[in-house]
């Protein structure tokens, strides 16, 4: 039920876009089911050893009574008469006479002289008396033997030659062994003896007499020595005609001595040959050919039902069958019997044995309990221990190890600073394409015809088994089961093909479903229909997307339902129904952005295409068709790639080369799968089609990342195999030794004369060898088959579960949790190290214009959330925030009467305020709409910076109305918002944002295109440096107003400009436009432009002065302003952060923003700490201050550097060459000082530009050398003051820069060692490769150390891909980053839930199963091992080929697979509460070596148990008071009763919570195997069809249920097996408990723990709530909050019916404020909550 319901949850239709993505209420770990939770408390573990060991006492006691029945028995309780057949062939004139044969065997009667054996009775024996043949070294056990006992088989395949003698080539392992000749009715003939079957028979067809003292004969009957009385009409083999046939005796001796009625006695046939077939039934045939367990054991031969009276007895024995010398036994035994068996000494004391120890550990559990009652003692919590791998050698570069095969647009990694986007221009194969329309039809491109699924009807098969195949383990089983179907096996093929075709079912099956799924899809996506030119009819016509073509002309057109159509390819963009060339697009299908996107066809070829203006509305065009037929055009492009916004071409057209553009607004570029909006039709030339379009080519899996228990398991399995080997070898050895002995060599009834592939006596070492094949085969399942199916089946419902969870459901905006990786669910609950980014992440990013700064004067009212958490740490309480004054728009909070409703008109600043506030509303590409009946406009913007802007703008006086193409509408006004003069401004050029330059610029003109103005707008270390200080006398106000911003968590960008000459501009503009047409390297030269542009170069072709310090430069900007926006936290963030930081994991915040910035957001979040000041600070302007603390214990090098510094500073070049010259005296400046020195030994005197450059460069170089000596140096001192624990932890903060220096391979190894010695991180200032460089730093160097990477944009990519699990949060930077992780959460704070329950939950749960899972394997498997001690190692199997093949499968298979899913521990609340019980998947306790090894050997005791003490307590092969034979096929079913019962139980003990599925399964699973018993067990041989022809377990359950013996020995054995397992864990949980057991028994017991306030769940019913019946706001997880963290409905019935509820959560608190709530329960019982906060 629970794997099926899991399955039709992810079989939802993904398609359906109209219903909520809310997680269904379905699932079935939602439903209610009442939850005990399993501890081992003192009481319960005493009753239990109480009950079990009184128990077994009493039957012990019971049974070592019963031997006073024996009355004749001598007192030392050996047999009461034995007769030793070997003795006879020893010395054959004391007992007989031995016939003169090649061969010495004993003779075929006893003679005249040999005198009956007498005894003597001194009681009655009371009846029955059971007459037993006793054998010892027999082995009827052995694998030739059992594999020849098979009826049907002699009955099919013994022929019979015209004589009536067996032909010799008839049945492998049955040749007749001796010829005898022999005077039958004076005929000589020869008589055959056989090996097996029928001829080893008659080895037991001796004639016996049993007289008493007056000679009088004692009757005794052969009925009832077999189990199957009245079954006779039943079996199916009949064989009464093929034994009259085909058994032979010598016949012709005297029967009537023997006591046996006249029907015994051999007849003759037509042919004069005596047949014995009379001599046995059917019945008695089959129990006859049982093989017994053991060599060592009796076989009932008579019974006497009225019992011997007290005397004395005489016994003759008549030796009727001639048997060659081996080296055992052959004697006789008569006894009694009882529901214990014959041999009630080792049954009695055995059982008795094990009730005192039962009850002497319950009496030193009962001393334990009374001498410690109370309460345990809280187990300390530690880190754990980090090893740092010194030599680990990272030989793939950050890029190769963390982007893997993803294509995304992040940056490649760049020590020097210089971080350019990956982009296909900067390759160095740089392949084109050209796309002609109408196109050219002897040109081929990939067909627009979308195939996302991997199979067809016809490769299904092939191709699925083949990729299965690629998993090492189920190649390890193919192998075996190919082994199993030779003869070399000792099973059938069967028993190994049924499992591994059932595993490779399972999982086809699961990759069909989602195949035919991905097949669906693709029908539905090719067939949807679009407008595609048709050249011969000069219109457009409907096609289905699949029919589009590279070269087509593509009309999407918005339908009369005003439905957005899709585009169907990717497209260039022709003309549009705008007047003005332009389209919206939504991409939400593509990275999951909603705000639209503009396009902008060529102007050129938008205005040749249209007609004039519709009437109506003026703002729409239609195409003209008949232009359109006849256009002719080329796009020159480059070749596809998966950057989405990259699009780099040219489109030729009647002698113009138009450069085409991408980027995520603007340019000419449609992607396929996005929406056309706001525009009635657009026209487009298909450029990539199919596989080739930009989101087909995004569709990756997630990196194949494999967890950390899959990674030891696969080492495990190592060791596994390395004891499978040696099992083996050891059965080899064994094999061959035992084909050399006397035992197999003399064993007749094998027929050792008569080779086989598996038995060799001839040729042992032959034999030993192909038996390591056999025991191979036989031993298996060491490793077992069904582990890695029922894995993946774990997993992918827990990862249901986990994307099912309503308490990571985002209602608001309806985006529910995901698990994009099925294989890491466990590795949730092992994280060490979390790296996480800032914006977007922690924060909403929802901007909010809070501050500004303009000519040096601060506005904006009110306080942000890093200023309210600073002031709580101080103990202050800051007001509300004023209210926006009346006619600002909604959402507008920014409050300053200085600038509202146009008063800053009155400021003396007046023109640098309406300059500021006319750069933001005109720097950007944002869009407008407006809402039908509203004037409010609503902006669609790249970025929410951008939005904010505008907004703010407008609502300060300064409105951005419209945009026309390349004309932006601008109102100013000091009135209402919205109104005033509109004035049209032209953009000439717009340079995009990259990662670089950190800044964006535009280029605008008015109408006159006379004033040409640069706007600029990014980071202050972007464009500060280039400010025209002289011209700005507030500029170190501004700096100092920036950094207060910084302070207090805002983010800041400073706004500044200049005026464009024109013939500047116009040289710079002509550079601009053939970089656009560039077919390689556009990208690179139009940043070169930009930064040439933005900084003033005085010399082209330069690079930033960024990167670059020595490139020639002027200072000419103007200053506008600097905004400061907060990006407001996520709610919880802070809570979040806390419980994690409690819960032993390191937090690291990778962030771009300004030091101040990170740490104050470090308080506010809660990841720093009061406890951890003083912060160490490593940042670019501590190591390069002149503070005098530098000179102190600085070494030589560092002196050196500051000197030549300090010199450069004063321009003094030949002071500069002298200091490098002694400088480069020290190994560690030799390089740096020799390039200062070159570069100074150029320079002349003066003060030219050039001397001013070499200087700015010779400065440039010292700065990075003493960077990095000062980087070092700090490090080495953090790494030694780290050592010393500090109270509240430590705390690392470090810039970008220093990060460098500190990543460097000489450094970063003692980084490192400092970084994971403090509790928290932070790093600013850091680009997208140092986030994957630190993350690579952690997972590279710290083995065993898991990590975690959580980011929301595309900037977080490798990062995520780098660390062991990422995170992408659904936010609102598009889709990129979930695309790459392994889980996407709607929020961060969620990330709690999803690693200190699920996380912890599925470690636990995965850990525990596959232990076990080895554990019930190696305990059958070595039942198996131990019985070849016992068949002469000869690999047969103890167990029938039935139970193999089922035993993983069903009998074992659910109790672990429904308590990996459905096991917890401890509830949510407890959890939530104490964090801290996160820490044991650090210590990785529950799949440790020491664990894993603990399930092993115990697996190998357990087996030991459960096969000799079931052996030996099944009394010598006796069932109970019946007497008769136990055989090989009954020991078997009993071991595996008891291997069942004891695996399913120790999966019991490991149970931590019990709902009535757990009963349901675990009884149900035993049931079942009852069940399947009484079932395989009454289908006679044939029953099941031709393949079914063995009869080793028919009718053996009935036999055996009628025994005591069986049920005793389950009992015995199972409470051996599993009570020292619950005497460990009680007295580890009591006495010596980790974190778990401790409040395990808190939540149990909480009286005995008043400090710990905790909610007792154990018998509470949780029930999983909607997301409107509870609070998805603040939650505190105090000890006392945690008693309703939880809704809960009491499981027992109220006499009213009454109910107890809590609710989910208290009421909403501050972040990080507030105080917790109380709880109280009234009158009735109801639990109320009350708040505390103010």
């Amino acid at each position: 039920m629970l794997f099926i319901s899991a399955m039709a949850a992810q079989s939802k239709d993904p398609h359906d876009k109209k219903k909520s993505k809310a997680p269904s209420k379905n699932i079935v770990l939602q439903q209610r089911a009442p939850v005990q939770q399993l501890v081992f408390t003192g009481p319960c573990v005493i009753s239990t050893f109480l009950l079990v060991g009184l128990i077994l006492l009493i039957i012990g006691s019971i049974a070592l009574s019963q031997r006073s029945h024996i009355k004749s028995f001598p007192s030392n309780g050996s047999p009461l008469v034995y007769f030793d057949l070997d003795k006879c062939i020893q010395n054959p004139s004391s007992a007989c006479r031995c016939a003169p044969t090649e061969r010495s065997v004993c003779g075929n009667q006893v003679t005249q002289s040999n005198p009956p054996i007498s005894f003597t009775l001194q009681e009655d024996l009371p009846g029955p008396v059971y007459f037993y043949y006793t054998l010892t070294k027999f082995f009827q056990n052995h694998r030739r033997y059992v594999a020849s006992q098979d009826p049907v088989q002699y009955r099919d395949k013994w022929t019979v030659d015209a004589a009536g003698v067996p032909s010799t080539g008839s049945f492998s392992g049955c040749w007749p062994l001796e010829s005898y000749t022999e005077s039958i009715a004076g005929k000589e003939e020869k008589i055959y003896y056989y090996p097996c079957g029928l001829g080893a028979l008659s080895f037991f067809n001796d004639t016996f007499l049993l007289q008493d003292s007056n000679s009088n004969v004692v009757p005794w009957t052969k009925e009832g020595i077999s189990s199957r009385a009245g079954l006779k009409g039943r079996y199916a083999s009949q064989s009464e005609a093929w034994l009259k046939q085909n058994c032979y005796s010598l016949g012709g001796y005297d029967f009537s001595l023997s006591g046996f009625s006249e029907t015994l006695r051999g007849t003759a046939n037509p042919a004069g040959r005596y047949n014995c077939w009379h001599n046995v039934s059917d019945e008695d045939f089959m129990v006859w050919m049982r093989p017994a367990a053991s060599p060592d054991f009796w076989k009932l031969h008579r019974i006497i039902p009225n019992g011997l009276k007290a005397g004395t007895y005489r016994l003759s024995i008549n030796v009727n069958f001639p048997v060659a010398s081996f080296r055992g036994t052959k004697g006789f035994v008569l006894t009694n019997a009882n529901t214990f068996g014959t041999d009630r000494t080792f049954v009695g004391a055995m059982t008795l044995a094990v009730g005192c120890i039962t009850l002497v550990c319950c009496a030193g559990l009962l001393v334990l309990f009374i001498m410690f009652p109370g309460a345990i003692q809280k187990p300390e919590v530690k880190y754990s221990e980090v090893v740092i791998n010194h030599n680990q050698a990272v030989k793939r570069t950050v890029f190769e190890k963390a982007a893997g095969t993803m294509k995304s647009n992040f940056s490649l990694p760049s020590f020097t600073g210089k971080d350019y986007p990956a982009t296909a221009d900067d390759s160095e194969a740089n392949d084109r394409r050209e796309v002609e329309c109408p196109p050219d039809p002897h040109k081929h491109f990939e067909s627009n015809y979308v195939k996302t699924n991997k199979y067809t009807i016809v490769t299904f098969l092939p191709l699925n088994l083949f990729l299965q195949f690629h998993r090492l383990a189920n190649c390890y089983f193919l192998v075996i089961a190919i082994l199993a179907s030779t003869p070399l096996s000792p099973v059938t093929g069967t028993t190994y093909w049924f499992p591994l075709i059932s595993v490779l079912a399972i999982s086809a099956i699961k990759d069909a479903s989602e195949d035919y799924r991905r097949y669906k899809s693709d029908i539905e996506e090719n067939s949807r229909v679009t407008e595609v030119f048709n050249w011969d009819r000069g219109d457009f016509e409907q096609v289905p997307w699949k029919q589009v073509a590279v070269g087509s002309i593509v009309r999407v057109k918005t339908g009369d339902d005003d439905c957005p159509p899709m585009v169907p390819a990717d497209l260039s963009l022709l003309c549009t129904s705008s007047v003005d060339g332009t389209c919206f697009l939504e991409t939400a299908n593509l990275d999951g952005e909603t705000n639209l996107k503009i396009r902008e066809a060529p102007e050129a070829l938008h205005k040749h295409l249209v007609g004039e203006p519709h009437q109506v509305d003026g703002h729409s065009v239609d195409c003209n068709l008949a232009k359109l037929k006849t256009l002719k055009v080329k796009v020159n492009c480059h070749i596809p790639d998966a950057l989405l916004y990259d699009f780099n071409a040219r489109i030729e057209w009647e002698g113009q080369d138009i450069p085409l553009t991408g980027g995520a607004s603007g340019g000419q570029f449609m992607q396929r799968s996005t929406k056309l909006k706001n525009t009635k039709w657009c026209i487009g030339l298909a450029v990539y089609t199919g596989k080739e379009t930009k989101i087909q080519m995004n569709m990756t899996d997630p990196p194949n990342k494999v967890s950390n228990i899959e990674r030891k398991l696969n080492v495990y399995i190592i060791g596994i195999l390395a004891i499978l080997g040696i099992l083996c070898l050891v059965g080899a050895i064994g094999a061959g030794t035992m084909n050399n002995s006397s035992e197999l060599k003399g064993a007749w009834y094998l027929s050792p004369q008569n080779t086989s592939i598996s038995f060799n006596v001839q040729k042992p070492g032959t034999t030993g060898f192909l038996s390591f094949f056999s025991f191979l085969i036989l031993l298996s399942l060491l490793v077992p088959i069904s582990l890695y199916v029922s894995v993946e089946m774990v997993k992918l419902v827990i990862s249901i579960l986990i994307s099912s969870d309503r308490e990571m459901y985002a209602e608001e905006d309806d985006i529910p949790s995901k698990a994009r990786s099925l294989g890491l669910c466990e590795e949730l609950g092992q994280i060490n190290y979390i790296f996480s980014d800032k914006t977007g992440t922690l924060t909403q990013n929802l901007m909010e214009f809070k501050k500004c700064s303009i000519a040096g004067v601060e506005y904006g009212q009110g306080y942000c959330e890093v200023e309210r958490a600073i002031a709580r740490r101080q103990g202050r309480d800051l007001p509300d925030d004023p209210l926006p004054p009346p006619g600002a728009d909604p959402g507008f909070k920014f409050v300053d009467d200085r600038l509202m409703g146009g008063k800053w008109r009155e400021s003396q600043d007046r023109k640098i305020i309406e300059d500021f506030l006319f750069n933001m509303a005109v720097n950007h590409n944002a869009q407008v709409e407006y809402n039908e009946g509203s004037d409010i406009p609503a902006y669609q913007a790249e970025s929410p910076d951008e939005g904010a802007f505008v907004q703010a703008a407008r609502n300060l006086g300064v409105f951005f109305c419209r945009r026309n193409m390349k004309d932006i509408h601008i109102k100013t006004s000091d009135g209402p918002v919205g109104q005033g003069v509109e004035k049209k401004w032209t953009v000439l050029n717009f340079n995009a944002f990259d990662n670089n330059r950190k800044r964006t610029s535009v280029v605008i003109s008015d109408e006159t295109k006379s004033n040409i103005l640069l706007l600029i707008k990014g980071a202050d270390t972007s464009v500060m440096p280039f400010i025209d200080v002289n011209a700005c006398p507030y500029y170190k106000s501004t700096q100092q107003q920036v950094d207060k911003f910084g302070e207090q968590g805002l983010r800041t960008l400073v706004f500044a400009g200049r005026v464009l000459e024109p013939e500047y501009y116009s040289a710079w503009n002509d550079r601009f436009k053939k970089a656009s047409l560039l077919s390689d390297g556009r990208e690179k030269a139009l940043r070169q432009l930009a930064c040439e542009l933005e900084e003033h170069h005085t010399a082209d072709g330069c690079e930033s002065v960024l990167f670059d310090s020595s490139t020639p430069h002027e200072r000419s900007l103007t200053l506008h302003g600097v905004t400061a926006l907060e990006d407001k936290l996520q709610e919880n963030v802070g809570e979040c952060i806390s419980q994690l930081a409690k819960a032993m994991i390191k937090i690291w915040v990778l962030t771009g923003d300004k030091l101040e910035t990170a740490i104050n957001i470090g308080f506010a979040t809660a990841l720093l700490t009061q406890e951890m000041e003083p912060l160490n600070r490593i940042s670019q302007d501590d190591m390069l201050s002149d503070d005098p603390g530098w000179s102190k214990d600085a070494s030589q090098h560092e002196q050196n550097l500051t000197r030549c510094l300090d010199a450069s500073h004063h321009r003094n070049a030949p002071l500069v060459q002298e200091i490098c010259k002694s400088g480069k005296q020290n190994s560690s400046g030799a390089e740096v000082f020799s390039k200062v020195e070159e570069i100074a030994s150029r320079i002349k005197q003066g003060n030219d530009a050039q001397s001013y450059a070499e200087f700015l460069s010779i400065e440039s170089k010292l700065k990075d050398a003493l960077l990095k000596e000062r980087v070092k140096r700090k490090i080495i001192e953090l790494s030694k003051l780290t050592q010393t624990p500090k109270p509240g932890g430590w705390a690392l903060v470090i810039d970008g820069t220093c990060l460098r220096a500190a990543a460097t391979p000489e450094l970063k190894i003692l980084f490192l060692e400092a970084s994971v010695r403090c509790k928290a991180v932070v790093c600013c200032r850091v680009t997208p490769s140092q986030k994957a460089q630190m993350t690579l730093l952690v997972k590279d160097n710290i083995p065993g150390q898991i990590t975690l990477a959580i980011g929301d944009g595309a900037n977080d990519v490798s990062m995520i891909q780098a660390a062991h699990i990422g995170i992408g949060i659904r936010g609102k930077e598009g889709q990129q980053a979930v695309l790459a992780s392994d889980y996407a959460l709607p929020r961060f704070a969620y990330l709690e839930r999803l690693l200190l329950i699920h996380g912890r939950w599925s470690y636990n749960r995965i850990g525990t199963m596959v232990c076990y899972f080895f554990y019930k394997n190696i305990s059958y498997a070595f039942t198996l091992f131990w019985f070849s001690l016992n068949n002469a190692f000869s690999a047969q199997p103890l167990y029938d080929d039935g139970y193999q093949a089922l035993y993983n499968l069903v009998f074992t298979s659910l109790p672990v697979m429904f308590f990996a899913v459905l096991d917890r521990d401890l509830h949510p609340s407890v959890v939530r509460a104490h964090p801290e019980l996160y820490s044991a998947g650090h210590f990785n306790v529950r799949f440790s070596l020491a664990r894993f090894s603990m399930f092993i050997v115990g697996a190998i005791v357990h087996a030991t148990v459960l096969y000799f003490v079931t052996l030996e307590m099944l009394d010598l092969n006796t069932y109970g008071s019946s007497g008769r034979n136990q055989d090989l096929w009954g020991a078997g079913t009993t071991v595996l009763t008891n291997v069942i019962w004891t695996v399913t139980i120790v999966m019991g003990l490991h149970t931590r919570s019990w709902t009535w599925m757990h009963w349901f399964v675990y009884v149900g699973s035993i049931l079942v195997w009852y069940l399947f018993l009484v079932s395989y067990n009454g289908f006679p041989p044939e029953s099941l069809g031709s393949w079914d022809t063995q009869d080793n377990v028919y009718d053996v359950i009935y036999e055996l249920g009628k025994g005591f013996l069986f049920w005793l020995s389950s009992i015995v054995t199972v409470s051996m097996c599993t009570l020292p397992i619950l005497f460990y864990k009680y007295c580890k949980e009591q006495y010596f408990p980790n974190i778990d057991d401790y409040y395990r028994r808190v939540v149990k017991n909480p009286s005995l723990y008043p400090a710990e306030h905790l909610p007792s769940t154990s018998n509470l019913d949780i029930k999983i709530c909607q997301p409107h019946e509870r609070n998805f706001g603040s939650r505190e997880y105090s000890p006392e909050a945690a008693r309703e963290a939880t809704r809960v409905e009491e499981v027992e019935d109220e006499p009213a019916g009454v109910q107890m509820e809590a609710r989910r959560g208290p009421p909403q608190t501050p972040s990080g404020g507030g105080r917790p709530n109380k709880i109280k329960k009234d009158s009735q019982g109801i639990l109320e909550v009350q708040s505390s906060s103010p």
